[in-house]
């Protein structure tokens, strides 16, 4: 097995010691000694994190960036003015913007290579 961060093993051996597993047990499933594990239940499992006051942003439909009023509403004149659903038409739009990119650098490219700046 992997080391475990401590207070990762903390919490597994607090939910194992509720289960009915002994110190000696749990030791052997986790690779550590006895007395690692009478000290992890000395100190006991890690507080839990606090619960964060806002929830996290949605995520837009269909894709994996964080979703704002300005992102929704770029999606949505893209996907009025091509008929796409908004991961089609987020698609599209990366896939022009990189082509831009992409003659972009071709152009700097070539005046580097020119020795023009």
């Amino acid at each position: 097995m992997a080391a475990l961060s401590r207070a990762t093993r903390r919490v597994i051996v607090a939910h194992l010691t509720d289960r009915g597993m002994s110190p000696q047990e749990i030791a052997a499933e986790l690779g550590v000694s006895a007395d690692t594990v009478r000290r992890d239940l000395r100190d006991g499992a890690p507080p839990a994190p606090a619960v964060a006051d806002e929830p996290a942003a949605p995520v837009a439909s269909g894709l994996l960036l964080p979703d704002g009023a300005q992102l929704r509403g770029d999606l949505a004149v893209l996907t009025a003015a091509y008929g796409a659903r908004p991961e089609d038409a987020a698609r599209f739009a990366v896939h022009q913007a990189a082509r831009h990119v992409r003659a972009w650098q071709a152009r700097a490219d070539g005046r580097s290579r020119r020795g023009v700046r």
